[in-house]
Order: C-alpha cells, then sequence, then structure tokens
C-alpha cells in the first residue's frame, strides 16, 4: 500500500503561471511605506476557480502618490476602483490605508493581472491592474505566460510542481562574496557534524 498518491490539486504554494482575469479573494493585506516615504498597502489574492484554483497572484502594491494634485487624483481613483471591487458602499469615509486593508481580507473580488516590468534580477511577476465587482463569469487565463520564462514541458518539467522557477548560484566578481578575492577554507574534519 502506498503511503499517498500524488494529486497535482492539491499541493501548498501553487502559482497562477498565466495573465488574464480572475475571480479571487483577499488572504492578505499590509500596509507600511515604501523607500520613498510614499505609505503604501500590499495585497495577496488566492484564485477562486479555474484552472489555477488555489494559486496566489502575492506582492501587489498599491501606493498613496499625493506629490501633486494629478497623481493625487489618480491615486484616489485607483483606491477607490479597488474599494467599489470589494462591496465598499458609496458614501463610507476610508480613514486610513490601514482601514482599507483590514476591511479587504477575506473580501472577493475580480482583477486583472499582466506581467509587470522585470525586477533587478531580470524577473517579472503578476501585478493587479484592474479590480472589478466579483464575476459571475469563470476567472479567465489570457494564455499569456512569464516573460522569457522556459517552457516547462517535455524531459525538463519540474516534478514539484511550482512553476519551474530556477534558483542560480549568484557569482560575484572574484567569485566570492561581495567580490572580496580572500577565502576560507574549512576541511571536513572542521565541521561539528
Amino acid at each position: 500500500m502506498s503511503l499517498f498518491t500524488v494529486d497535482s490539486n492539491n499541493i501548498l504554494g501553487a502559482s497562477v503561471q498565466e495573465a488574464g482575469r480572475y475571480n479571487v479573494k483577499v488572504v492578505k493585506a499590509d500596509t507600511g511605506t515604501t523607500g520613498r516615504g510614499d505609505n503604501k498597502m500590499t495585497v495577496d489574492y488566492e484564485v477562486l476557480d479555474g484552472k489555477y484554483k488555489g494559486g496566489q497572484v502575492r506582492y501587489n502594491v498599491m501606493t498613496w502618490l499625493a506629490e501633486d494634485n494629478d497623481k493625487l487624483e489618480k491615486t484616489i481613483k485607483r483606491f477607490n476602483t479597488f474599494a467599489v471591487a470589494i462591496g465598499v458602499k458609496d458614501g463610507a469615509g476610508i480613514d486610513s490605508l490601514q482601514q482599507l486593508a483590514k476591511a479587504a481580507v477575506g473580501k472577493t473580488l475580480t482583477i486583472d493581472v499582466d506581467w509587470g516590468e522585470p525586477n533587478n534580477r531580470g524577473n517579472s511577476y503578476l501585478q493587479a491592474y484592474g479590480y472589478h465587482v466579483l464575476s459571475s463569469e469563470a476567472s479567465e487565463p489570457n494564455g499569456v505566460t512569464r516573460p522569457g520564462a522556459d517552457s516547462n514541458q517535455g524531459g525538463n518539467s519540474n516534478p514539484f510542481g511550482n512553476g519551474g522557477g530556477q534558483q542560480s548560484a549568484s557569482h560575484a566578481t572574484g567569485g566570492t562574496f561581495g567580490g572580496n578575492a580572500d577565502s576560507i577554507d574549512i576541511s571536513d574534519d572542521d565541521l561539528p557534524f
């Protein structure tokens, strides 16, 4: 008798592999400040249905920009759109991003996601850019996968189903941490195990 049977629908850390429109639940919402000192709200979503049910779209940052009237107006529209999508009623006053974040957890909505700009390591991640009241239609992946991602088909597929992300060793100039050519050699006899 086997210990368990592998089931790709029963995994931890499922992730969404395509851009598109997804019905989601807010599973986490935190507030903080950006490196420039602007207030921000970071939201994680979990897909409710379809091909990526249970998959998460994580670390979506909404920044409160009030540098000038134009940016403030756009910021208010963006946060207002999110608030309406999660069911906040007309006329409700939002006193802080913390209040909105707390109210958002557990709420359902439909989001449009696309691949964001590559970070400093060249990786792109899904970012929500549209917020809608929860749709009665099923989630709709659009087939657009991570830019530059290798196909996860054929003999090189990842048996753990975590999106095939590759973790590569970073080699600094000089071949050691921080580029310092001084290295430390430790023999196996010096290790405590």
